[in-house]
């Protein structure tokens, strides 16, 4: 009797735990989320529908009802998102009763509603969502996400209930047919408007609207309509069209006579290249625009410092170096203090010795002396840091700065038979370094702030 009883308790918590669940969904307004706990678990378990207590039942039966009544109101809504949500709503509760066959013990709604009914309301209200939004005006990518709000719902839900395990196989075929089907309506939107698109001579919108429509049904259809060839068809005539805009682009910017503008004519023509090699003659018109579009600049005076390599590095793009001063179109001299030096220090060395008590081979406890040193250890690194620079020619500015800065390390080490408690005392520093010290002197001095105004006086030949 003690048996029977416990396995009763045992059945009646497992029952409470997952009703709790359901319970807490309706609570969190997770209405099909609820539905769907219910259902499934009464599923998994059918005796126990009529162990269940008439209370129990009745408060099931009254929040079905809630639920239904909830979507229905809606699905009567004169917003045509909150009717969407309402017919969607009230077909996923029309699938869940569909697919288990338990929720006749709660409901008669099967005999009230037909789904192809309710699927018949929701791409109607996609329809009327879908022409008041008036996509043929907007870019690709509204288009593309606009549709996929209106349609990944249904898709999303339809497909994971073909996939709920134990469901009779004509229902997991159905709801399989119907995700295909929806997915089919999205492709066939995306393409519509793939081709107002087309007709528009916008083709890399087109494009991408047909990229779209294959990953909504290319997975049941690869070639769907011959949207599979026709992205490549579209890819084609949308590089030329891009190209050849910005070749013209190039062509117009380059009579502009400036060095600013054959550099820009420059960039646009690499883009030319990239999208299509050798489009037109964009090749010869970068080598000829190359020659006219980079300031011509000389350094002198700092030859043995860091600091012509810091200022062709940053006039790279505007610029080339010429070693004859009477060709440069921009003279930069300058004075440069640039001195770094390491100074370190004598270690100065402590002998330390200690007696302590350790277990010998034979697990005896016998005492032993650690003779052992220790280390410290000073380095100092200094960066001395002036400059001047004076530009003439087609620029003429004058710059100035200074820096000093120092960097002490101390290390602390422990050498020789070091006793236990000593492991891990050691410190020890690392130096920066001449190349992080340059950096952080060259900033605090405003070198680098400077070597940039210096790019943008050079920008505007």
């Amino acid at each position: 009797m003690k048996k029977i009883f416990l396995i009763l308790l045992l059945l009646f918590t497992v029952m409470s735990c997952e009703l709790k669940k359901a319970q807490e969904a309706y609570n969190n307004k997770e209405y099909i989320r609820s539905i769907y706990l219910t259902l499934s678990y009464f599923e998994k378990h059918p005796n126990k529908v009529e162990k269940i207590k008439p209370d129990i039942k009745n408060e099931i039966m009254e929040k079905f009802s809630n639920i239904v009544n909830y979507y229905k109101t809606e699905a009567g809504s004169s917003n045509l998102e909150e009717r969407q949500d309402g017919y969607e709503g009230l077909y996923k509760i029309y699938a869940l009763f569909d697919v288990y066959s338990q929720s006749s013990n709660f409901t008669d709604f099967l005999s009230k509603y037909d789904g192809d009914e309710l699927l018949s309301e929701i791409y109607k209200i996609i329809d009327e969502r879908i022409k008041t939004r008036e996509l043929e005006s907007k870019y690709s990518r509204d288009i593309i996400s606009i549709l996929d709000e209106y349609y990944r719902n249904m898709i999303g839900y339809t497909k994971e209930l073909s996939g709920i395990k134990k469901i009779d196989e004509n229902k997991i075929l159905k709801y399989e047919s119907i995700s295909r089907k929806m997915s089919q309506a999205e492709a066939d939107k995306l393409i519509e408007y793939a081709n107002i698109k087309e007709k528009a001579e916008e083709y890399r919108e087109a494009q991408k609207l047909n990229e779209a429509a294959q990953k909504a049904y290319g997975q049941y259809q690869k070639n769907y309509k011959n949207m599979y060839i026709k992205i490549g068809e579209l890819k084609k005539k949308a590089d030329y069209q891009e190209a050849d805009k910005l070749y013209q682009s190039a062509i117009q910017t380059s009579g502009a006579v400036s060095k600013h503008g054959y550099r820009e004519s420059i960039e646009k023509l690499k883009k030319v290249q990239e999208i299509i090699p050798n489009f037109k003659n964009s090749k010869e018109k970068i080598a000829e625009y190359s020659k006219k579009a980079y300031v011509k600049y000389n350094i002198s005076g700092c030859d043995n410092s860091h600091v012509p390599a810091y200022i062709n590095s940053h006039l790279s793009k505007v610029g080339v170096y010429t070693k004859y001063s009477s060709e440069a179109d921009v003279q930069i001299n300058c004075k440069v203090t640039d001195n770094y030096q390491v100074s370190t220090y004598p270690s100065q060395i402590k002998n330390l010795s200690q007696v302590k008590e350790v277990k010998n081979n034979d697990g005896q406890t016998v005492k032993k002396e650690f003779i052992f040193q220790e280390s410290k250890t000073k380095s100092v690194e200094k960066l001395d840091f002036s400059y001047e620079i004076e530009l003439s020619g087609y620029v003429k500015k004058k710059y100035s700065g200074n820096a000093y800065k120092q960097h002490e390390i101390n290390s602390l080490q422990y050498l020789g038979n070091v006793p236990s408690e000593y492991s891990g005392k050691d410190k020890i520093e690392k130096l920066w370094g001449e190349s992080e010290m340059r950096r952080k002197v060259y900033d605090s001095a405003s070198f680098f702030k400077d070597l940039k105004d210096i790019v943008k006086e050079l920008e505007k030949l």
